[in-house]
């Protein structure tokens, strides 16, 4: 009985480096909200907390659209598993968008997916299409969000729409899994590219937009505390928003976009707001984003150890 029980306490291998890399993942979570305090709490001065608290709220309401989105593409690659506990997997698997590089998020899902009879091909199949979902409609509802602001610039700027069709048609069935098989060809990897079914992405595409306008409404929130008598630049704010993320999004070696993402949301807004009040809006939604993230994680760490704790057992991260 006592070989039993070790056998059934003591960690693997594979089980010792999960929980290392979560240790990882969550130091930095940690580090990157107590390194912005001192900088927050002197922008909150001018503010006050009620403004933070709201963007706070909207950036977790986007967290559940996100997570949202991930489960209809993960559905569709076959992982069948109960919302409470994909949402636990996704909410942890966030902190690793701040070890630098985009591949750990993606890696952490991937192996939730294997643990559910998905294969490991397929569940990076899955994340991968969640994570280009995303970073289309970033474009898409950035582009016109821009666009509603400023309808007359579309004659200098009709560029800008033949971007946002070809990130859209990324998002047909057929053509993306020609990206995915293009991939596999040029990774050299053994991988058949599952199907993608068109039901499940337009599910992933309209949480996905859901998601950006949440932000939007907290970068909105911000904008009219920083830069009074912008109130009705919804489209703007939420438009800016979404191009920013995609810019930090696409400079892989920052963690989470910092630095990259705040620089273009002061060109995004130049037209309403100064470089300061720019650069405040941008601290503060990155402190309330990661507060967000944090609080995500704490979520997802006590659904999971809800959910899967059991006598004898310890809920892995």
């Amino acid at each position: 009985m006592a070989v039993a029980a070790n056998a059934v306490t003591r960690p693997t291998g594979a089980a010792a480096v999960r929980w290392a890399l979560f240790a990882v993942a969550v130091a930095l979570l940690a580090w990157a909200v107590v390194s912005q305090w001192g900088d927050v709490s002197a922008a909150v001065v001018g503010m006050g907390w009620a403004p933070v608290a709201l963007a706070t709220g909207a950036a977790g309401v986007a967290l559940v659209f996100n997570t949202l989105s991930w489960r209809a593409v993960m559905r569709w690659v076959g992982l069948e598993a109960a919302w409470t506990e994909t949402a636990a997997v996704f909410l942890v698997s966030q902190a690793g968008k701040y070890v630098p590089g985009a591949v750990w998020p993606v890696l952490a899902q991937a192996e939730f997916a294997r643990a559910h009879g998905v294969s490991r091909a397929r569940a990076m199949t899955g994340s991968v299409v969640a994570m280009a979902v995303g970073v289309v409609m970033a474009g898409v509802v950035g582009t016109v969000g821009l666009v509603i602001w400023a309808p007359g610039a579309l004659a200098d700027y009709w560029w800008t729409l033949v971007v946002v069709a070809g990130l859209a048609l990324l998002l047909v069935p057929s053509v993306l899994t020609r990206v995915l098989a293009l991939m596999v060809t040029v990774l050299r990897r053994d991988a058949v590219v599952p199907r993608i079914g068109g039901r499940s992405l337009l599910a992933a595409a309209g949480w996905s937009a859901a998601n950006w306008l949440a932000l939007g409404v907290q970068a909105w929130v911000l904008l009219g505390v920083v830069s009074p008598g912008t109130g009705g630049l919804m489209p703007l704010a939420t438009g800016a928003f979404a191009l920013a993320w995609l810019v930090g999004f696409l400079v892989v070696f920052a963690p989470a976009g910092v630095g990259p993402r705040e620089a273009a949301l002061v060109v995004f807004l130049a037209a309403v707001a100064t470089r300061p009040e720019a650069l405040a809006l941008a601290l503060v939604s990155r402190f309330a984003m990661t507060l967000a993230d944090a609080l995500g994680l704490a979520c997802g760490v006590l659904l999971r150890r809800w959910r899967r704790a059991g006598p004898g057992r310890t809920a892995a991260p």
